[in-house]
């Protein structure tokens, strides 16, 4: 079977958590070939229903990041079917993994109701951090948690230790400053 194209995109504008993207992490118990770089992506101005967040894309957002969202959910939708004859939407949670989050899940700094958090990563190639014009590249004192950014992501599925469809990290552009969410 042929290997599925697979398309690059950019995000919308979001706040950054958790940029592990300047050394791999290896979590506990796992070997160094199995570390990854990743980086959190919050997006907000989401609904909250009955204390929900509903993942549709916002209508306060500009209508050019209303475009990269749909087409994110899109490609998504695409590499789904492909792979798992399925939209995302009718994918049990249980047995699939799937990018996209609500923010009430999580009790840190920047999450929570009307928040949508990603996680994108990289494991063979360190994802390209760079400034607002797109040639400085950026440190860990520059590209932190808690400013914002944009994203060059990749959505595939996988079917190997669980299955489900991921976001994989390409490049991040930090947009400004924000502040910190990290200790």
């Amino acid at each position: 079977m042929a290997k599925a194209e697979r398309i690059r995109l950019l995000t919308p504008a979001f706040r950054v958590s958790c940029p592990d993207v300047f050394v791999k992490r290896v979590f506990q118990g796992q070997g160094k070939e199995s570390g990854r770089y990743a980086c959190a992506a919050l997006f907000s101005g989401f609904e909250v229903k009955d204390g929900r967040t509903i993942i549709r894309v916002p209508a306060a957002w500009s209508p050019r990041d209303q475009e990269k969202w749909k087409a994110l959910i899109a490609e998504c939708n695409r590499v789904s079917m492909d792979t798992f004859k399925k939209p995302m939407s009718e994918l049990d949670r249980a047995v699939y993994k799937l990018p996209f989050h609500r923010g009430e899940e999580k009790e840190y700094a920047g999450y929570g109701p009307g928040v949508v958090y990603v996680t994108m990563s990289a494991k063979n190639i360190k994802p390209t951090v760079v400034g607002r014009d797109l040639t400085t590249p950026l440190g860990p004192e520059e590209f932190y948690a808690g400013c914002y950014a944009r994203a060059s992501v990749t959505p595939f599925a996988f079917n190997n230790i669980g299955k489900g469809i991921a976001l994989g990290l390409d490049h991040l552009q930090k947009l400004k400053e924000g502040e910190r969410l990290d200790a």
